[in-house]
């Protein structure tokens, strides 16, 4: 009897020290209306990338890093994420003047939605999830959408590509991953509001998390992005971890990824310490919610693990 192939990348990980990620309960129908939206609304280049899409179940990242948040606002949080996955293709096939103009025009779209008026489908569709996230809640709408706004963004950088350490790398692929906006669903999708205080003895923990899905989605993503690096021609620059790390260290490629994979699992360690350390140090209703967002932090970064080794799109 012959079983799925084993992913190509299952030898050299290290067991993580983190739980299983889970699923949220209304995964299914989630999936099946997000996936039938864009499906219908997007403007495919081909039938085979509308093929390709719909197999990778892009879905599944959302579902398994939000497991517990709201069903109605996970689903606006997988549409937009997934517009932000087609997005992210969009730019890899269009020229750089071509991504500025396009996210310029949907900068204004956030500024002045009442006055805007869509000129194409991309425009179209981005108010029409702007407008219904705003309509959820418009307070904590503006974080949401100013932070997908600075993802898309990072396609326009002109500096995009050029950091030569990993600690440089770092701090730009935080954004480009789009980490910033996966925070502010996090606690958009359950409802939590975090003092000042609270998120300040969070930040350090976010940032090992932000670190921890950047680097990982850059291994899983690095065989992918390297092939597109080589065909798709003007502007075509391979941003990722592993190359940083391959010519900073003087290693190849392979030893980058094994090193990759142990600098994670090295984070998982230290993200479990430093959450132990906060919670000694708390009680009462903060401590309450202090748990409840560790915890969060804790499914996304699993989760998108999960989802890597679950989906087809980058093998």
């Amino acid at each position: 009897m012959t079983g799925k192939p084993a992913h190509p990348l299952r030898p050299i990980a290290p067991p993580s020290a983190l739980p299983e990620p889970m699923m949220h309960p209304d995964h299914q129908r989630i999936d099946r209306e997000v996936i039938s939206y864009l499906v219908e609304t997007w403007e495919w280049p081909s039938e085979r990338a509308k093929r390709g899409f719909i197999s990778w179940k892009l879905s599944d990242v959302v579902l398994l890093m939000f497991p517990t948040g709201d069903t109605s606002r996970v689903t606006l949080a997988c549409e937009l994420l997934l517009l932000g996955f087609l997005m992210d293709d969009w730019f890899d096939h269009h020229s750089f003047e071509a991504n500025t103009d396009v996210v310029a025009r949907l900068a204004a779209l956030f500024d002045a939605p009442s006055t805007f008026a869509p000129k194409s489908t991309i425009e179209r569709m981005h108010r029409d999830i702007f407008d219904r996230i705003r309509a959820v809640s418009s307070k904590a709408s503006t974080a949401i959408l100013s932070t997908y706004l600075d993802m898309l963004a990072c396609h326009c950088d002109a500096s995009r590509g050029a950091a030569t350490t990993l600690g440089d790398y770092l701090v730009f692929r935080e954004i480009d991953v789009g980490m910033p906006i996966c925070r502010a669903l996090l606690y958009w999708t359950e409802d939590m509001v975090l003092t000042e205080a609270e998120s300040s003895l969070l930040a350090p923990l976010e940032r090992v998390a932000n670190y921890h899905v950047s680097i990982l989605n850059d291994v899983f993503s690095f065989d992918r992005e390297w092939k597109a690096a080589k065909t798709l021609g003007q502007g075509a620059v391979l941003v990722n971890g592993v190359r940083i790390l391959a010519d900073e260290v003087g290693v190849s490629v392979g030893a980058a990824k094994r090193l990759c994979f142990a600098l994670v699992r090295a984070w998982e360690v230290e993200f479990l310490d430093m959450a132990e350390a906060v919670m000694e140090g708390t009680e009462g209703e903060s401590r309450i919610r202090l748990a409840k967002a560790i915890k969060g932090i804790e499914r996304r970064m699993s989760g998108a693990e999960g989802f890597s080794w679950r989906t087809s799109r980058y093998l």
